[in-house]
């Protein structure tokens, strides 16, 4: 198998008869497809019971003989292309010098629920999870940072996050259905400056931005996949092809184009057209195939010429290609050809959000290559500008709890629901910790979640000092929560308050929640709840809005039996703590051990 839980392959050379069994060795070469011995760089060798189903494990071979994966089962093994074989249960692969490469867990019908790729120096490449239609994946740069976070759900990408290796964003994609959302991503220089970004390269033609498309006696316009929009106009009347792409006259930005002359009279132009509303109210950039340029701007249906027909020899003359780009720098802009700044004029607004191409009159063939349109975020507080700060920006805090020493910890899902990297935050033995966690399990329902450490540096605990009880408190019980609460204001250090069991049951006669009289502040949300003979007993959650409800001190907390349950469903055995020693410290000596299991989660 490889790094291809997906990629996997022909040519069956041996057969083996073993106690009903057969055994098939089945070559591949490099890209897993199938081949003869002597094209192979892969072997596998299958067993299939007598009416030709794949049974027990399955195993790969490098051509050399070494080992490069070994799975669990399989569904189906395809001979010809491996990437249509099915596998179930756990498989793992290694390099040729024995080292982990990948490993991959599928269900029972061969769907993929996690898979994880290292690089050769050990590091983690990627991890992927598949969870009830909906994948989340992350990609590493060789030093550890993280490099891209990827999620979607239906096999359809919804956002696409990368990072330089300094944590800065580089660039946010969201989509929907398919298609960007608002038709822009958001790029960061490594100064934290974002811009959103049209970018049109007209890679298949799928034409999911709605350019016009004709073939008539007139005009013929069509999408030519990789290379860009053709348009040949017949009877040289001229033509516009222009989508809306909505700018903010507030901001800076540019357009550019590459324009590809293909054939027809070389004395009139073409290039960009942008602010078009109508044929009274447009602006434009164009150049001609002779080596002329011209600027200019209908207002009201007033001819507005800023540059006249002006000769140059930056222009790439005939039949070949040219940038064009208009660049907005607070009250001026700035035209340039081939990156060589040829005008520049004071800067006027204009009424019409339309962004495309344009062509005089004259019979010609020109191919436009792409389009890109760049805005810079308002310094007033643009909603998408808001998301797109520097990764190093942490957008939120919560807490959490261990309950595994190999690093699984309990908290709300509220806390990260919304997340797109989580980092932990923990002081054990005097020193403080950070690691970057993953959620491995979710109940949004009674608003639980699951997550794990996935930095290698981490070491397991010996064991977690407290007992996880799931039996019901009286009310009355006297009970404790420990938490981070409000941490960009009060600080990171641990906070202690406490109170009694109000009521069994939460609004409305919740039987998942205890109403407590802890105060909890917004930070709180995760972290445990004890009694005060050191047992868990729940999950502090959420308090009664006092402005709303005119209410003091109403707070609730999610019981730690639903917190059992989600704890059973994990594809990993978890073994609840159960230390009961605690329980004859005083109250002083609880809360300093408890402490280095209660963590800071903070979310971006």
């Amino acid at each position: 198998m490889k790094q291809r839980f997906l990629f996997l392959s022909i040519a069956l050379i041996a057969s083996i008869s073993l106690f009903g069994q057969k055994q098939e060795k089945i070559y591949y070469d490099k890209d897993w497809k199938g081949c003869s011995q002597s094209k192979a760089e892969f072997y596998r060798i299958v067993n299939y019971d007598e009416n030709g189903k794949p049974v027990g494990k399955v195993k790969d071979y490098f051509i050399t003989g070494e080992l490069q994966s070994e799975i669990d089962g399989a569904l189906y093994i395809d001979k010809i292309d491996d990437s249509k074989s099915k596998f179930t249960g756990f498989s793992k692969g290694f390099l040729k010098n024995g080292n982990r490469e990948f490993e991959t867990l599928h269900d029972n019908q061969g769907n993929v629920i996690t898979h994880k790729i290292w690089y050769e120096n050990g590091k983690m490449r990627r991890e992927s999870k598949y969870e009830k239609g909906t994948f989340a994946s992350k990609e590493y740069y060789e030093n550890g940072k993280l490099m891209r976070e990827m999620t979607g759900s239906n096999e359809e990408l919804e956002t696409d996050i990368i990072y330089y290796e300094s944590g800065k964003l580089y660039r946010k994609f969201k989509f929907t259905d398919g298609k960007l959302a608002d038709k822009f991503f958001i790029e960061c220089d490594e100064f934290g400056k974002c811009q959103n970004v049209f970018y049109e390269n007209f890679k298949s033609s799928d034409n999911v931005n709605q350019w016009a498309i004709a073939d008539n006696q007139d005009l013929s316009i069509k999408i030519l996949s990789e290379k860009g929009l053709l348009m040949k106009d017949k009877t040289g009347k001229g033509f516009r092809n222009t989508i809306n792409i909505p700018l903010n006259l507030t901001e800076n930005f540019s357009v550019e184009t590459i324009v590809d002359f293909k054939d027809g009279e070389t004395n009139n132009g073409h290039g960009l057209m942008w602010g078009f509303r109508d044929w009274e109210n447009f602006s434009y950039f164009i150049i001609s195939a002779n080596g002329y340029y011209r600027i200019g701007a209908k207002s009201e249906g007033i001819d507005l010429p800023i540059k006249e027909w002006t000769q140059t020899n930056v222009i790439n003359q005939n039949k070949q290609r040219n940038s064009l780009k208009l660049l907005r720098i607070d009250d001026k802009v700035y035209f340039s050809i081939n990156g060589q700044l040829i005008h520049s004029d004071s800067f006027y607004g204009f009424r019409g959000n339309h962004i495309g191409f344009y062509t005089l009159s004259g019979k010609k063939e020109v191919l436009f290559e792409n389009l890109i349109v760049k805005q810079d975020f308002s310094n007033s507080g643009n909603s998408i500008a808001s998301t797109a700060n520097s990764n190093s920006e942490w957008k939120g805090n919560g807490s959490g709890f261990f309950i595994d020493y190999r690093g699984y910890i309990a908290t709300n899902y509220h806390v990260i629901k919304d997340a797109t990297q989580i980092e932990v935050n923990f002081i054990h033995n005097g020193q403080q910790q950070a690691f970057n966690a993953e959620v491995i399990q979710s109940d949004r329902q009674n608003d639980l979640a699951i997550l794990k450490i996935t930095d290698n540096s981490f070491k397991p605990f010996t064991n977690i000092p407290y007992n996880f009880q799931t039996t019901l408190c009286d009310v009355g019980t006297n009970i404790f929560a420990l938490g981070y609460p409000m941490a960009d204001v009060m600080g990171s250090e641990i906070k202690f308050t406490d109170g009694k069991i109000s009521s069994r049951t939460g609004i409305q006669g919740d039987i998942t929640m205890y109403q407590i009289s802890v105060p909890i502040q917004s930070g709180n949300s995760g972290g445990a709840l004890f009694d005060y003979d050191g047992n868990l007993v729940g999950i502090t959650s959420a308090g009664l809005n006092r402005n709303y409800f005119n209410s003091e001190n109403v707070n609730y907390a999610i019981k730690s039996s639903y917190l059992k349950n989600l704890i059973e469903v994990l594809p990993v055995s978890i073994q609840l703590p159960n230390d009961k020693a605690i329980a004859t410290k005083t109250l002083t000596e609880k809360i300093k051990i408890l402490s280095d299991y209660v963590i800071l989660i903070k979310i971006k």
